[in-house]
């Protein structure tokens, strides 16, 4: 093969390759307001994205008129295939919402599909979660992912009944178990990905959980949005001069009110 024809193949390859990155943070949501028909809702997320290629993927999408679906995945050293591993993740998801509810049963499902599709040997955590509008109780599953953090009256905590199972497209076959969430009118769940407590300053210091919890607590009259901007920007802060060494997401779900009869 020639100069001219290896050059040309590269070229191919780094289109080949943009058209995908694209294709990806095509598939993430970014209207504001998320869902302008549910004033009771108020849904935001963002992501801090360290290359070009980046594992974190974020989703937030309506079920049927009574139910919306949350994501939050990071694939681990995806490099290149990161974006076709997440596109893949998103179009397995949404086939298998055909066949209901069952958030545990349709994370394992999609596990197996993950399993047989992984040509490259990844995996994946991701933490995904069926919010039923009418009454503020999400029904989650947490494949390996960060825990949420729950502000309520101020205070920053764990979800009481929070339940972690197992990394995505590892093993074929794994139970997923799901829980409840119940989210009270003022109540704020913020997901993110690892690459928010990978973050360090100057020192080596990591932008901790309790660093999050601190800034999360300041955000209560804030819309989603807002508040997400306020965490991103003391993540900055933190770091300072200093690169990030991962990407960083942050999703927000507040629950505004009750739904309008």
């Amino acid at each position: 093969m020639s100069e001219i024809d290896v050059q040309n193949e590269l070229d191919h390859l780094r289109r080949q390759l943009a058209m995908t990155v694209a294709l990806k943070f095509h598939l993430m949501p970014t209207a504001v307001p998320a869902f302008p028909d549910v004033p009771s809702v108020d849904v935001y997320a963002d992501q801090i994205t360290l290359a070009q290629v980046g594992g974190d993927f974020y989703d937030y999408f309506r079920i049927d008129a009574d139910h919306i679906g949350l994501l939050v995945a990071d694939i681990f050293d995806g490099g290149d295939a990161a974006a076709l591993y997440m596109i893949a993740l998103k179009l397995y998801l949404a086939g298998e919402l055909t066949m209901g509810f069952d958030a545990a049963k349709l994370i394992g499902d999609v596990n197996n599909r993950l399993c047989h599709a992984n040509e490259d040997d990844l995996c994946l955590s991701a933490w995904y979660g069926v919010y039923e509008i009418s009454t503020g109780v999400i029904t989650a599953v947490n494949a390996g992912h960060e825990p949420p953090l729950l502000l309520r009256d101020g205070q920053v905590s764990l979800c009481p009944n929070e339940v972690s199972s197992y990394l995505l497209a590892v093993m074929e076959g794994i139970p997923y178990e799901s829980y409840e969430i119940r989210l009270e009118p003022g109540d704020r769940l913020l997901l993110y990905t690892d690459g928010v407590t990978a973050a360090k300053d100057s020192a080596g210091a990591h932008f901790t959980e309790e660093m999050i919890r601190r800034v999360l607590a300041t955000t209560g009259g804030m819309d989603s949005e807002e508040a997400v901007g306020t965490l991103q920007d003391a993540l900055f802060a933190h770091v300072g001069e200093e690169p990030l060494r991962d990407d960083a997401t942050f999703l927000c779900l507040s629950r505004k009110g009750d739904p309008v009869a």
